[in-house]
C-alpha cells in the first residue's frame, strides 16, 4: 500500500530528525543554564510567528496547487518563488524598523538579547527557500530526497551545536548561530535544486493569474498559521513576562518533550495530505469509507502514543534532564494531550483545505488563539507554568471540535462506515 510504504519512510526520516535535537537535549540542559535554553526557546517562537508573515505563506499554495491538471507547474511555481523573494524583502524592512524602535533596552528588561530578531529574520528567510524545494518532494512522494535533505541539515546543525557548546563553551549563541548558518546554506541548496530541475527562472514567465490564485488561497493561511504558532508559541511570552526567562527555559524543556507526539503526526500528515487529495478526486464511496476507517483508527493510536510518553516521561527526566529543569516534568502530559488534539484537528482540517475553503479555516484558528492567549493569562496566573500547557490543550482540542463539525457539514463522508 502506498500510502503505508510512504508513512514509513517519512516516520523513518522524521524518527532520526527529531531524535538527533531529543539527543542534544541531555546536552544543552547540562551546559547551559535554564536563562540560556529560554533565549533559544523564546527564538524558536520567533521564528514560529514571523513564518507566516515573511513571503505571506504563498509558497504553501504549491502544495494545494500541486494536484491541479490545469496548472502549468513549474510555471506556477516559478511565479510562486518570484513572489516569495518579493514580499520577503518588503517583511524584512519592516522588521528592521521594529528592531531599531524596540532597541536593546526593551529586550534587555526581560533579559534577552535583540540581535536574535536578527538571526530569527535570516533563518526564516532562507528556510522558506529550503521548504519550497521540500513541499514539491512530499507532493511527488520523493521520500528519500526530502528525508536526506532534512536529516542531513539537521545532523550538521547538531554537529556545529555542540562543537560550539561543548568544546567553546558558547552561551546561547552556541544552539542559535549554527541554526542560521544552516539554513542560509541549505536555502542556497535549494535554490540550485530548483534551478537545475528547471522551477525556477530558464526563461520561464511571471505569471500573473498564477500569483493570483496563490495568494487567494495563502493569503488567509497567514492568519491560520500565525493563530496556530500563536497557540503554540505564546505560552512562552507569557511566561517570560510573568514569571521570568529561567521558568520560560524549564517550560521549554518539557514542551519539547512533550512535542514527541508531534513526530508521529506529522509523519503522517505529511504522508497523508497527497494520498487523501489525490483519493477525494476519485469520488468513489469504497475508497472514502477506507478513508473513514483510517481516521478513526489514526485517532485511537494517537492516544496510545500520548499513554506510553505519560509514563515514560519520569525516567527521561531522571536518566537524560539536568537538575535545574526537573520542576516542567509535569507540564508534558498537558503538551501530549495538547498534540493529540492537534493531530486530530490536522486530518479534518484537510477537508477544508481541499475545498479551498482557508478562509473558513482562519477564521477558527484565530478564535482558537483568541482563547489561547485569555486562557495562557489566567491559567499561568493561577498554575504557574502548567497553566500555559494546559492553555495549549484546551485551545487545540476546542479547534479540533471547531473543525470537526465545520469539515462534517461542509464535505460529505461516510462516518457511520455505511456505504449509501
Amino acid at each position: 500500500m502506498k500510502l503505508a510504504k510512504n508513512l514509513s519512510i517519512f516516520t523513518f526520516f522524521n524518527l532520526v530528525n527529531v531524535g538527533i535535537p531529543f539527543l542534544l537535549l541531555p546536552i544543552l540542559t547540562t551546559y547551559l543554564s535554564a536563562s540560556d535554553y529560554g533565549i533559544i526557546d523564546i527564538f524558536n517562537g520567533i521564528v514560529k510567528l514571523f513564518t507566516p508573515i515573511l513571503g505571506l505563506s504563498i509558497i504553501y499554495s504549491i502544495n494545494r496547487y500541486y494536484f491541479e491538471d490545469d496548472i502549468d507547474l513549474k510555471a506556477f511555481v516559478h511565479t510562486v518563488f518570484k513572489s516569495l523573494v518579493k514580499y520577503s524583502l518588503y517583511s524584512c524592512l519592516i522588521i528592521s524598523v521594529l528592531i531599531i524602535v524596540i532597541g536593546d533596552k526593551y529586550f534587555a528588561s526581560f533579559g534577552l538579547p535583540v540581535k536574535i530578531l536578527i538571526y530569527a529574520t535570516i533563518y526564516i528567510l532562507f528556510s522558506q527557500l529550503s521548504e519550497v524545494i521540500l513541499i514539491l518532494w512530499r507532493a511527488s512522494y520523493k521520500t528519500v530526497n526530502y528525508g536526506i535533505f532534512r536529516v542531513s541539515k539537521t545532523i550538521l546543525d547538531i554537529f556545529l551545536s555542540v562543537l560550539l557548546v561543548v568544546q567553546f563553551d558558547f552561551n546561547w549563541q552556541g544552539r542559535i548561530v549554527p541554526q542560521t548558518i544552516i539554513s542560509i546554506v541549505f536555502g542556497l541548496f535549494s535554490l540550485y535544486i530548483l534551478y537545475k530541475q528547471k522551477y525556477i527562472f530558464n526563461n520561464l514567465n511571471f505569471n500573473k493569474e498564477y500569483q493570483k490564485k496563490a495568494l487567494s488561497y495563502s493569503l488567509p493561511l497567514i492568519f491560520h498559521s500565525l493563530s496556530g504558532y500563536i497557540i503554540a508559541t505564546s505560552d512562552r511570552f507569557f511566561i517570560l513576562f510573568i514569571e521570568g526567562i529561567e521558568s520560560t527555559g524549564i517550560y521549554g524543556v518539557a514542551y519539547q518533550i512533550g512535542m514527541v507526539i508531534g513526530l508521529f503526526q506529522n509523519s503522517f500528515n505529511q504522508a497523508w495530505v497527497p494520498f487523501f487529495f489525490s483519493s477525494l478526486n476519485k469520488k468513489s464511496k469504497e475508497i472514502n469509507i477506507k478513508i473513514v476507517k483510517i481516521t478513526y483508527i489514526y485517532f485511537i493510536l494517537l492516544f496510545v502514543v500520548v499513554i506510553f510518553f505519560y509514563f515514560a516521561t519520569p525516567l527521561f527526566y531522571k536518566y537524560l534532564i539536568g537538575g535545574q529543569f526537573q520542576k516542567g516534568i509535569e507540564i508534558v502530559v498537558w503538551i501530549l494531550l495538547g498534540y493529540a488534539f492537534n493531530g486530530m484537528y490536522k486530518m479534518m482540517v484537510n477537508y477544508l483545505f481541499y475545498i479551498k475553503r482557508t478562509k473558513e479555516i482562519a477564521i477558527y484558528t484565530t478564535l482558537a488563539a483568541i482563547l489561547n492567549l485569555v486562557l495562557n493569562y489566567f491559567l499561568i496566573k493561577l498554575n504557574g507554568m502548567i497553566g500555559a500547557a494546559q492553555a495549549t490543550a484546551i485551545s487545540f482540542l476546542f479547534l479540533f471540535i471547531v473543525v470537526l463539525i465545520a469539515a462534517k457539514k461542509a464535505y460529505k463522508m461516510p462516518w457511520t462506515l455505511k456505504n449509501k
